[in-house]
């Protein structure tokens, strides 16, 4: 893995610092973050109050590398005209050392330490480095991995009707995730989090399990392909504003489950698996049955996989339906 992270990372690196004889310009605006710029700009964007139309986001979890594949894939469509797009994006990589140590974090969970005073750790200095381009930024697609199996891609997000829109005009089959009234974490802002807090309209996409995947690859890019069409759309004044989709799920939180130390989980469950009252999913330090106390799917199960990470804050969440009417709705989160 590490010979082909460090490939995979000096191709990115290497493509936006010798843009020269492809289409548009590449302007560097920190370590392995860069805004592609169009040979025409479209006028339209500066009555957005944004410089930069959409930003792309991989291995913010550096372990997560699949979108890595995404945002090369684009660059490449847009470097030889095959994609058109008369707006500036953003390409930015989170936490590359992270990656070259197949590590989710090394210091601070990146994802955790945007919008903090605090540069105490690397991520946090990281996160202070991107942020001026998130903040530039009108839309913001993150693209994440799952670290155990998933039976779907998913997008995941706190709810804003603007997100909510973006995400449903993306795919039509793809579930979403989101939440609203608190925040995912107490730790610190997550990077989509911090876009909204900045005024822009975040997201993110979870592709499916940590690891280089061509189907992952393959969503990630139709759905890249679509944002971009999407923020044209936008910022033409016809972007669609529907809430209805014809076929993808809408979830959100039913239950967070806190870890209490000495816990464990079975082997073998995946995200998006279906759970009913009292089925068995592990064992506390003294080995007491852990059953699900609701029915629902199951996501972000914990396993102690990297002895060198903290404890987890918690050990499962259970999602549950709800109807695009239920967005935002105090009493429908069950948390």
């Amino acid at each position: 893995m590490s010979y082909e992270i460090d490939a995979i990372l000096q191709r990115f690196q290497s493509t936006c610092e010798h843009w020269q004889g492809r289409i548009g310009r590449m302007e560097k605006k920190a370590q392995y973050a860069y805004v592609w710029h169009p040979p025409r700009e479209d006028e339209g964007l500066s009555a957005r109050a944004k410089a930069v139309a959409l930003s792309f986001q991989a291995i913010t979890h550096g372990n997560e590398v699949g979108g890595i594949e995404v945002l090369l894939a684009l660059l490449e469509l847009l470097g030889s005209g095959v994609v058109s797009c008369p707006l500036p994006l953003g390409f930015i990589l989170g936490n590359p050392e992270a990656a070259r140590a197949d590590r989710r974090y090394l210091e601070s969970d990146l994802n955790r330490s945007f919008g903090q005073k605090s540069q105490a750790s690397m991520e946090q200095k990281r996160a202070h480095a991107l942020e001026p381009l998130l903040e530039e930024s009108l839309f913001f697609l993150d693209f994440h991995q799952t670290i155990e199996p998933t039976l779907s891609p998913f997008f995941i997000f706190p709810y804003a009707p603007s997100s909510y829109q973006f995400a449903a005009a993306l795919h039509q089959q793809i579930p979403i995730v989101t939440h609203w009234g608190r925040p995912f974490s107490h730790d610190g802002m997550c990077s989509d989090e911090y876009v909204n807090y900045r005024g822009g309209i975040g997201i993110t996409l979870e592709l499916g399990q940590k690891r280089f995947d061509a189907y992952h690859a393959g969503v990630g890019l139709q759905v890249a392909l679509s944002a971009v069409q999407y923020v044209l759309g936008f910022v033409k004044g016809n972007a669609k504003t529907s809430l209805e989709r014809a076929e993808g799920a809408l979830y959100t939180w039913k239950s967070v489950v806190a870890y209490e130390a000495g816990m464990t989980l079975r082997e073998g469950l995946v995200n998006f698996q279906v759970l009913k009252v009292g089925d068995h999913l592990g064992f506390t330090a003294d080995r007491k049955d852990i059953r699900a106390k609701a029915d629902g799917w199951l996501l972000f199960p914990k396993y102690p996989r990297d002895p060198a990470a903290p404890p987890a804050k918690e050990i499962y969440r259970i999602i549950k339906r709800i109807l695009p009417e239920d967005l935002g709705r105090q009493g429908v989160l069950e948390t």
